[in-house]
């Protein structure tokens, strides 16, 4: 990843969607009400985000596993710490927390993105221009 090169000093972060601490999370275990348990990560899509130019990043499938199958319940990523942080820097403090944008205990919740909506996941390399705001 560009960002993470020796003269920067950023470090490899991970996130994960479903959001972690919900119970929509493939890691929140079905005994504890989770909806999507997964007994591995490795489970999940897995992917890794790297910075093109200045506010524009890249979403790629992670070679190192096998390839989706677009029925996976949950994704991750690897990406640069400073990408993580800013991912969700629209909302003021921690989403799932209380505030303006939160999720209560056992809330259920859907997550659009119609940036994505003529992408075609159905073929064996997914290309995918998503415009910007």
């Amino acid at each position: 990843m560009p960002e993470l090169t020796p003269n920067n000093k950023d470090s490899a972060s991970c996130d994960e969607f479903a959001y972690a601490a919900s119970y929509n999370s493939g890691g929140m275990p079905a005994a504890k009400g989770g909806l999507n348990e997964v007994t591995s990560g490795d489970k999940c899509v897995q992917t890794y985000a790297t910075r093109s130019t200045q506010g524009e990043w890249h979403l790629y499938d992670d070679i190192r596993t096998a390839a989706p199958i677009w029925k996976e319940v949950c994704g991750r990523s690897t990406m640069s710490g400073w990408i993580n942080s800013g991912s969700m820097a629209g909302f003021p403090g921690n989403f799932s927390a209380p505030g303006k944008f939160h999720l209560l205990d056992k809330d259920e919740y859907w997550v659009a993105f119609p940036e994505f909506a003529h992408c075609d996941a159905s073929k064996a390399i997914v290309t995918c221009t998503v415009p910007k705001p």
